[in-house]
């Protein structure tokens, strides 16, 4: 896109003219382009727009059509008016306003005169003044769009006068005349034009019109102004008088002396570091400049990586191919002093060229372009460390492609990429071995090989970062007498940040390069910056980022992206934050400083807030060790007991990571769940004991110990009677309700589900009523109320199905599965079983996963596809195994074993029941029951008639106190054959008998193949 001010305003894109509606955009775009890339204040836009008629609402207005222009002028791939307090600033490229074009181009001009380079100076002029269409801004009217055209137009005329003057000196027989009369005629009292149109006029053999010119100009300057001419014009007017000769004849031109080229190239590289260690990766890389294709390299990283270290190492290996020379230059783009100026640069590289300083242009761009005439046919190479922004660096690259250039940045000056092929090299920390090979060679071999545990030690403080490596391993330098020991407990037990300093040296400290980074963050980049540094966990998600920013999702993912690009953090996944190790400390301690406890706090509950509602329809399975950590630094504090609503969902999933670490998520959770009880007992808040207990009983009910789970449960009801409104919900009735159904005490369970299902209806609490009708449809299923089970189970089916983002719990579709197996509805069963498949086709829990394997198994043992069923059941026992779900274990270990009992594979059925040996402290009588059963199966075939016939009995007693008619039937059947076995024809047909009523009462076909036993 191109805009013209230099006649009409025009605004082109392509060649193609772009509109401007109305009549008050156009003429604030007009006093923007007027003041290019300076601030224009409200005062003045409200001039140039309305004159003195403004609207009563001007500041609304302007806004208004700032944001029209700014619209505009995105639609056509440019966004460059800022907001600069008040006041508006339209940011424009020299190459896209005319009017710029022209200044520079006069600029030029000028310094080609100064560097005695006539012919080109007057070439520069031809083409500055071609750019003019008339006068500036010819269409628009208004005193402050009049009176800053009348600027411009006086510029134009001194170009004319300078182009003109040149074409007399040279003598270039130009024809120059009628250009001078027109400048004359709209400023008539340019007393130099007059001189000049004289002087072309006498040339011209015109004399008599130079003379009247004088006398015109003379008139007019006494009549008007009351002035004589000035003595040029009036000496110009003697001499055409007297026929001087010497108006002839051209200047002479100086001759400028060309460069010494007997001097050595330019070496300004600094030395290389002593003790520069490892960068393999990076050192390959940057050979590739060495090689046709790219030949600029950006190294950038955090502050004290090393940068220039790996710069000027790799600088050095390859100066020999770099036979003309090697430029350095430190930017400053990260330093105490200000950042050194493009121009500056380019001025100190061109007198190391040999360019007299005379002749060193004083514009950028024609510095560079000089430069570049310089650099080119050479092999040099330009070090360009400490650089701050792609803008400072682009005058300064070498066009030809012989020569190299590296790049050294805290930033990764990602726009280069868009006009040059650049080669982006991360430098990170180094690898622990490095780091130990960098203080030996700072400290010596002998000292480190004597305390190899304390320097591993002093490496991981340090975090891999060489600064903080070096500072330590010089330290050490000058404490002969100090251990490696005392230096890694100190950096261990302390604060890391004040160790890392260089003793007597307060500037050379890691504290003090992270400094120099902070310092250049925007307001909105520092806010964001400092609060995800009071994050504990181990890295941020994108999601969190946005809840905790200020602003739209795009503004934060634009922040994001500048911290990311600028090395502040580091995008290790997609959409997922982490801080270097140290960065994160120094970065705490600054927010730390930055905001007060009020502040700390509102943080906290935002963070707290997006953990336990930012994303309801699923575990947040990524947020799992950031939760964990999270509560674990902030318990205690107000709202941060509410994450462990978060962790009694993971609880119940059986939730673990992958891949496996040495701390499993049960034992994990049980440890937080002490340390919130120990908080919620001391705590005012009696909820922050609810949430705590609520966390303790998940735990234990999904480890298997149900024992503590009931107990636990009680004390999370004593704490929710002190609170104002108790179990209003109902969910704590119903879990201790699902415990005690686990746990075979089924009447107790009934009366406690049916006053929580009461309740969650009450609250209109949905969700909880899914839970409560699921567990009350359990328990009537177990007892052999299936109609009532059914109608419950689908109607928590369709509440779940209801909820916003549809169903999310699988809950009650396992439940109906079992009733359906029970009931001997097995097609509906299976297709039971698809569907649930298809919700946890992408979902994180194992235990879920396991439970559906269970129901298939059923499935297919009634399908008598045995083969298929032993596969399910030792998928979901490796599972259920891999969460440590120890009483899960033992009811899949017993249905497997039961079902190899029932195929004849006894042997294996026992090395199953062995491999569970150590979990009776989760039995209950429930699994003992069960047990009872398939045991009493195991040595019927064995001929152990005694034991068999014992806990058979032993199961059906079980079952029927619970009571649970159809395994009470399933194991009076299991025992009349035992006592078949035994010779006992009359307990055998009493025992069918008992269980053929079970059966009818219950409606079960005992000869079909769906009476396989579940569990």
């Amino acid at each position: 896109m191109e805009f013209g001010i230099l006649g009409p305003l025009q605004i082109t894109r392509n060649g193609a003219p772009v509109p401007l509606p109305g009549r008050v955009l156009p003429r604030l775009v007009a006093v923007l382009l007027l003041d290019a890339n300076h601030v224009v204040p409200p005062p003045k836009l409200i001039e140039a727009m309305w004159e003195d008629r403004p609207p009563a609402t001007t500041r609304r207005q302007i806004q208004n059509k700032v944001a029209d222009a700014r619209s505009l002028l995105l639609d056509h791939d440019i966004a460059g008016i800022e907001t600069v307090g008040e006041g508006y600033r339209l940011q424009i490229r020299t190459e896209q306003l005319d009017s710029l074009r022209f200044q520079s181009g006069v600029r030029i001009a000028r310094e080609q005169v100064d560097a005695s380079e006539p012919e080109a100076a007057l070439e520069s002029l031809r083409q500055a003044l071609a750019l003019w269409r008339g006068p500036t801004l010819t269409d628009l009217t208004g005193r402050v769009i009049e009176a800053e055209a009348a600027l411009w137009n006086e510029e134009r005329a001194a170009a004319e006068e300078d182009r003109a003057e040149l074409a007399l000196t040279l003598n270039t027989g130009e024809a120059l005349i009628g250009d001078l009369r027109r400048v004359l005629e709209q400023h008539p009292y340019r007393q130099r034009t007059a001189e000049l149109l004289m002087t072309a006029l006498y040339r011209d053999d015109r004399i008599p019109e130079a003379l009247d010119t004088f006398e015109t100009m003379r008139a007019r300057l006494s009549d008007e102004l009351g002035i004589d001419p000035r003595k040029n014009l009036r000496d110009l007017h003697t001499a055409i008088l007297r026929n001087d000769p010497t108006l002839n004849g051209p200047k002479e031109t100086p001759e400028v002396p060309p460069p010494d080229d007997t001097l050595p190239p330019p070496a300004q590289l600094p030395a290389d570091s002593v003790h520069f260690t490892g960068r393999r990766p990076q050192l390959q890389t940057l050979d590739r400049l060495l090689q046709p294709g790219p030949n600029i390299a950006v190294l950038s990283g955090i502050g004290g990586t090393g940068k220039t270290a790996l710069a000027l190492h790799w600088a050095h290996r390859t100066r020999d191919r770099f036979d003309h020379g090697q430029l350095y230059v430190n930017l400053r783009g990260f330093d105490r002093a200000p950042p050194l100026t493009p121009l500056d640069a380019l001025a100190g590289f061109l007198r190391a060229l040999r360019v007299p300083s005379e002749t060193i242009p004083s514009d950028t761009d024609e510095a560079a372009t000089l430069l570049r005439t310089r650099l080119a046919d050479t092999r040099t190479l330009l070090v360009l460390d400490n650089a701050h922004s792609a803008q400072q660096v682009k005058p300064l690259l070498p066009a030809t492609s012989e020569c190299a250039t590296v790049i050294t940045s805290r930033y990764r000056l990602a726009e280069l990429a868009a006009l040059y092929d650049v080669i982006q090299i991360s430098v990170p920390s180094l690898e622990p071995d490095d780091s130990i090979r960098l203080l030996t060679n700072i400290a010596g071999t002998a000292r480190l090989a004597a305390e190899p545990q304390a320097a591993r030690h002093i490496a991981k403080a340090c975090a891999g970062l060489p600064l903080a490596l070096r500072i330590v391993g010089t330290n050490l330098t000058g404490q002969p007498d100090r251990t490696l020991a005392d230096t890694a407990t100190e950096l261990t037990d302390h604060d890391r940040l004040p160790q890392l300093a260089v003793e007597g040296d307060p500037t050379t400290t890691v504290a003090a390069a992270f400094d120099l980074s902070f310092q250049t963050l925007g307001p909105d980049e520092e806010q964001l910056y400092l609060k995800l540094a009071c994050l504990p966990g181990a890295d941020i998600s994108k999601g969190l980022a946005t809840a905790l920013a200020d602003g739209p999702p795009a503004t934060t993912e634009r922040i994001l992206s500048r911290l990311v690009t600028a090395n502040r953090i580091e995008e290790y996944r997609p959409g997922r934050y982490r801080f270097h190790d140290l960065v994160g400390e120094y970065a705490r301690r600054k927010a730390e400083e930055a905001f007060n406890p009020p502040e700390l706090q509102q943080l906290r509950e935002q963070v707290v807030h997006w953990y336990t509602h930012g994303d309801t329809t699923r575990l947040p399975v990524n947020e799992y060790r950031n939760i964990i950590s999270t509560f674990l630094d902030w318990n205690g504090h107000p709202t941060a007991s509410r994450l462990l609503t978060r962790l009694v969902a993971f609880a119940d999933a059986g939730y673990r990571e992958e891949p496996s670490d040495t701390l499993y998520e049960m034992p994990e959770l049980a440890f937080v769940a002490e340390r919130a009880i120990e908080t919620g007992q001391r705590s005012d808040d009696p909820m922050d004991a609810v949430r705590a207990y609520a966390l303790a009983d998940a735990v234990a009910y999904a480890s298997g110990d149900l024992d503590r789970s009931m107990r636990y449960a009680h004390k999370r009801l004593a704490a929710l009677r002190r609170t104002p409104h108790g179990d209003a919900t109902g969910k704590a009735r119903g879990d201790l309700g699902t415990t005690m159904t686990q746990a075979g005490r089924y009447r107790e369970a009934v009366s406690l589900l049916r006053e929580a299902v009461a309740a969650a209806e009450r609250s209109g609490r949905r969700q909880v009523q899914v839970e409560v009708l699921t567990s009350l449809g359990s328990v009537l299923r177990r007892m052999g109320i299936y109609a009532e089970s059914e109608t419950l189970l689908l109607r928590a089916r369709d509440i779940d199905a209801s909820l916003e983002g549809g169903p999310t719990s699988v809950y009650p579709l396992l439940s109906l599965t079992e009733l359906y197996i029970d009931t001997q509805r097995v097609t509906a069963a299976e297709e039971l079983c698809q569907t649930i498949s298809e919700m946890l086709r992408d979902h994180p829990s194992k235990y879920f996963h396991a439970r559906l394997y269970f129901r298939q198994a059923a499935v297919h043992r009634a399908d008598h596809d045995h083969v298929r069923a032993e596969a399910a059941l030792t998928r979901g026992l490796e599972l259920v195994e891999e969460v440590n779900s120890w009483r899960h274990q033992l009811v899949y270990t017993y249905r497997l074993a039961e079902l190899l009992v029932d195929t004849g594979q006894v042997d294996r059925a026992r090395e199953a029941l062995d491999r569970v040996d150590g979990l009776d402290r989760y039995q209950t009588s429930e699994t003992l029951a069960v047990r009872a059963r398939v045991l009493c199966k195991l040595h019927a075939r064995t001929g152990d008639l005694h034991r068999s016939i014992k806990l058979g009995r032993q199961a059906a007693d079980v079952f029927a106190a619970m009571p649970d008619p159809l395994r009470q039937a399933r194991s009076l059947v299991a025992l009349a054959r035992a006592y078949e076995r035994a010779d006992h024809a009359e307990a055998a047909a009493d025992c069918r008998a008992e269980a053929h009523d079970l059966f009818t009462r219950l409606g079960i076909d005992p000869h079909r193949g769906a009476a396989a036993p579940v569990a």
